[in-house]
């Protein structure tokens, strides 16, 4: 969304309104020299080749070839596209000058597709323009989505945070009683006390220690594992230096989070997670897997990671590498870091 007099204007409209302009000023210049349907018929021609031309190379032949370091197939794709739209816009202009005037074209074939062969580089130029443009807008309208969710948060963290000490120490009270009648009721509140001072200590701040992330996540898997009928293996693996590494807060839980609401038969003694971290070729590397049942269908779709993938596209942009896996017996969940 852009301003426009004041108004919110979204980029294709914006888009649109400057196409209507341009064809406007295109038309109004033929018709000068030329009657309606002349002036008509060749506005149409030349607009078609000039989109076809700036949408051609700044969403298609920049994007699929030149940012992903296929130069000579972008090369020679462009001329391909600049000499065919020229050949079109050559055999039209002949047929239409003919049908139109009632007379052959007195310019040369060479001067003519000198003619219109400049025009369509002159297209090209500008198309790089308007790839930076499109950029342009994105950036901003990802600035203005990542602001958002993070006021969302700022609200939600606030709402959350209701007296968070009279509830800490409520807990600490409970949790001193419990220990005399029940120490095992005493560690699992000790795991909600500190599952609660993640939420008001570290969610808030745009980073977090790794060690930190991940005792949060073994802290919520016993907690969801008290509810189980049957035991539940948990593999957690750790292979780095998790010291020296830092990530956004509450990145992974949504992975582990699916596992418990998506892959769990509560009946089953055979449900299990495995949780791997590791780093590799300066990328972060989480790996989560949970059994698979034939009731449980929904794994992959869940709201968790849908609103995953959209926090990561807001932080990471396409710098990231997220892939689910769903085979008869295991549900894989991949997700790939910058560090």
């Amino acid at each position: 969304m852009v301003k426009f007099f004041d108004r919110e204007v979204s980029l294709v409209k914006l888009q649109v309104i400057t196409w209507l302009f341009v064809t406007v000023l295109t038309f109004a210049s033929y018709l000068q020299n030329a009657d309606f349907g002349y002036a008509l018929v060749f506005t149409v021609i030349n607009m078609l080749s000039m989109l076809a031309v700036i949408y051609g190379n700044a969403c298609f032949l920049l994007p699929k070839l030149y940012f992903k370091g296929r130069l000579l197939t972008y090369l020679l794709a462009t001329v391909l596209l600049l000499g065919t739209i020229c050949f079109i816009r050559v055999e039209l202009r002949s047929y239409f000058h003919e049908l139109y005037v009632r007379g052959a074209d007195q310019s040369t074939s060479l001067q003519v597709y000198a003619s219109i062969m400049t025009s369509l580089i002159i297209n090209y130029l500008f198309s790089f323009i308007f790839r930076l443009a499109l950029d342009y807008f994105k950036v901003r309208k990802d600035q203005k989505q990542l602001k958002e969710y993070t006021s969302k948060v700022e609200l939600d963290l606030l709402k959350a945070q209701v007296q968070p000490h009279f509830l800490f120490n409520t807990l600490n009270n409970i949790y001193y009683v419990a220990q005399r009648e029940s120490p095992q009721t005493a560690k699992l509140i000790e795991k909600l006390a500190n599952i609660m001072r993640y939420f008001v200590d570290e969610a808030s701040k745009g980073l977090v220690k790794l060690p930190t992330d991940i005792q949060f996540l073994k802290d919520y898997i016993d907690l969801e594992r008290m509810r189980m009928l049957h035991p539940m293996r948990v593999d957690i693996e750790v292979n780095v230096d998790s010291n020296a590494i830092e990530l956004p807060p509450m990145l992974i839980i949504p992975l582990v989070e699916n596992v418990f609401k998506h892959g769990i038969d509560k009946r089953s003694t055979e449900n299990y997670l495995s949780l791997k971290i590791q780093s590799a070729d300066g990328k972060l590397k989480i790996s989560v897997s949970n059994r698979v049942f034939e009731d449980k269908n929904t794994q992959q779709g869940g709201n968790g990671l849908k609103n995953l993938i959209s926090r990561l596209d807001l932080l990471y942009g396409k710098n990231y590498t997220f892939e689910r896996t769903l085979t008869t017996k295991v549900f894989h969940a991949n997700l790939e870091l910058p560090l």
